[in-house]
């Protein structure tokens, strides 16, 4: 699921079915990739650092990476420009723009400890490298009695001011910092120009003089590695600035105190400032968010995330104008560079996801209509048309704890989510009012692991499982329990979901010993039907579905040494086959998420490991698709007989429509 617009996937489509996708949650915003999807060209490591500037009349970006090499991308078209600069012996960390004799030219900084100047149309080194004694973590232009200058910051060695034409040091190297130097900006104060430096503490210096501007900007905790400065009303300068266990901070560059946080924005990663109708913007990513934040400095409100879509951590970012729209670039240590439309238009009243993983998924329909049901860490539960995107009701929120498992079903033709989590309760809720449909169904002594729910019987039914050790079954209708809790033969179910066997709603309950034994839901009783053999280890997942009426289980165990998914036929108990679940056809991978349906009376299975989803046929158990990749783990999936195809990873869910080719 790389970035290309609306969330298309690169799947090459066999002829027997066809994917295509619909929508994402976090709706990406003219999403872009440098290089294009399939190049060869690209960074073949972490991506550190991105500068743009204007070349030939076209955007372009500026990229250093761990690979030694600094790249130019065209934005427009995301093709590389030229060849890639070699000259680094390691990871170019820093790249900064100047002018030299009427030339544009990029400075790169790396952690062999050089500084090298190259113009920009060429490509050519311009003159000779600056060689310091430390690796250089960060760089930064500035003016000095009217010439260029370079400020660097390194690991060891003091911060120094160097002629960017003669490569000398013009001025003793400015001390202060008590350890390393992780970030540098220059900026304007009252006329004259100053060099920002960020350790422990932010600090400013007068780069006439190095002096020290004012007392040094104090922090709570950790290191400062992300610096910006801008302008947060005209003739009032800010810097911007946060790291490594530091809440990010605007604080007056004269002075030094604070005028604001950034709420949710600790561990920054880079930042940078731009104006966008006439409000100063902060735009910011972290390492635990997949996403870039944007915000209005003036007020220190969230206007905007952008969802690039890279499949590691965002690295570093930076703004552009393309025909006359501002874009984000931006970068990651899985060596992608992405260009995300910059507009601030996030309704305030409209949440567009979950603000923490998705951790379960289920699916039924709200007035006729495909709904996906999904439950978050963030303790809400939200449901989606899977045509459109939109959210059919208001979050619900009432949970107390995050949730941990969901499901959904029809009660008396009104559709109804059921959600459980560390609480111990499950709630009921409307789907077509948003509201609860009842008292919850509090019974568990602990956290519920697996629920189901069934609506081929009368009363519609629910079965929880909890980590009390407990199966208990529910009437819908009342929110009654029907019959007396079981006890499972483990401790905590997970493997549980519902499905008819001669007419009648059962479930099918994973065994500790491998396979899945049947619980007929009627009388809440264990039947006699249940898989023979045992290997020692639990089924962890069971999912199940139909074929020409007769109930197919599918199961996987929770054992590294046996990660076959098996293929039974519920009616018999016997296994009929099974799914080589392999990581690009090399070694064996267990499955983490397991789900079932039928599409145009073809049984098929998805199957999810760590960032990849899979699906199956259950009638050939050979793969339909080729597998799908996402930039986040996949924590739940689900599948409807319509052949829409819900992967929830991160905080994201994605549909796409999958359908057989005629």
């Amino acid at each position: 699921m790389s970035s290309l617009p609306r969330h298309e996937a690169p799947i090459n489509r066999p002829a027997a079915w066809r994917v295509q996708p619909t929508w994402t949650s976090l709706l990406p915003k003219g999403v872009r990739s440098c290089p294009p999807l399939g190049s060869a060209d690209g960074h073949t490591t972490y991506v550190s650092a991105v500068v743009t500037t204007v070349l030939d009349g076209r955007p372009v970006a500026v990229t250093g990476s761990g690979d030694n090499t600094v790249r130019v991308w065209d934005l427009s078209t995301g093709e590389l420009i030229g060849a890639p600069w070699t000259g680094h012996t390691n990871t170019v960390r820093a790249l900064a723009m100047s002018v030299l004799d009427g030339r544009p030219v990029v400075v790169s900084g790396g952690d062999d400890g050089t500084v090298r100047v190259w113009e920009l149309a060429s490509g050519k080194p311009v003159g000779e490298p600056f060689h310091l004694q430390d690796g250089v973590r960060a760089l930064a232009i500035a003016e000095r009695h009217g010439r260029q200058v370079v400020v660097t910051a390194c690991y060891h060695t003091p911060v120094g001011v160097w002629d960017l034409e003669t490569r000398q040091e013009v001025m003793a190297p400015i001390r202060g910092h008590s350890g390393p130097v992780y970030a540098v900006a220059t900026a304007v104060l009252d006329g004259r120009w100053v060099a920002v430096t960020s350790g422990r503490t932010v600090r400013v210096w007068d780069l006439d003089t190095g002096d020290p501007v004012g007392s040094p900007f104090t922090r709570d905790s950790g290191h400062v590695s992300a610096l910006a400065v801008t302008e947060l009303t005209p003739g009032h300068p800010v810097v911007v600035s946060g790291g490594y266990q530091t809440t990010t901070r605007v604080s007056d560059l004269a002075t030094g105190l604070p005028v604001g946080d950034l709420p949710r924005s600790v561990d920054l990663k880079s930042v940078t400032t731009t104006v966008m109708d006439n409000r100063p913007l902060a735009i910011t990513c972290t390492s635990d968010e997949p996403t870039i934040q944007v915000w209005d400095l003036r007020t220190a409100e969230l206007v905007d995330e952008l969802y690039p879509q890279h499949p590691r951590t965002l690295l570093a970012v930076a703004t552009a104008v393309m025909d006359g729209r501002q874009v984000v670039v931006s970068s990651c240590d899985g060596g992608s560079v992405r260009v995300s439309d910059l507009v601030v238009d996030r309704p305030a009243d409209k949440p567009e996801r979950h603000d923490a993983a998705i951790t379960a998924v289920a699916t039924t329909s709200v007035a006729g209509r495909p709904v996906a049901v999904t439950g978050s860490a963030d303790a809400t539960v939200r449901a989606w048309d899977l045509e459109t995107g939109d959210q059919v009701c208001r979050p619900l929120t009432d949970h107390t704890g995050p949730i941990t498992v969901v499901a959904a079903t029809q009660v008396d033709g009104r559709a109804v989510a059921l959600a459980g989590g560390k609480d111990g309760e499950a709630r009921v809720w409307d789907l077509a009012l948003g509201k609860a449909a009842g008292a919850p169904l509090a019974a568990h002594r602990g956290p519920i692991t697996a629920i189901a729910a069934d609506d081929t019987d009368d009363p519609p039914r629910a079965i929880t499982a909890g980590d009390d050790k407990t199966i208990r079954v529910w009437d819908l209708r009342t929110g009654e329990e029907t019959g007396n809790p079981r006890k499972s033969d483990h401790r905590s179910v997970q493997a549980l979901t519902t499905t008819t066997l001669d007419d009648r709603p059962v479930a099918l309950l994973g065994r500790r010993g491998g396979g899945f034994r049947v619980r007929d839901l009627t009388a809440n009783r264990d039947t006699q039907l249940q898989t023979t053999g045992s290997n020692g280890k639990p089924v962890r997942l069971v999912a199940a579905t139909l074929a020409d009426g007769r109930p197919i289980a599918v199961t996987t165990n929770d054992d590294w040494r046996d990660p076959w998914t098996k293929v039974w036929d519920v009616a018999t108990a016997q296994q009929i086959g099974q799914l080589r679940t392999t990581y690009k056809d090399v070694y064996m991978m267990n499955v983490d998420v397991l789900a079932a349906t039928t599409i145009d009376g073809h049984p098929i299975a998805l199957t999810a490991s760590q960032r990849t989803v899979a699906a199956w046929s259950l009638a050939t158990f050979d793969r339909i698709i080729p597998d799908l990749a996402f930039p986040d783990q996949v924590n739940a999936v689900a599948a409807t007989p319509q052949g829409h195809v819900i992967v929830c990873f991160g905080r994201d869910i994605a549909v796409l429509t999958m359908a057989r080719s005629s």
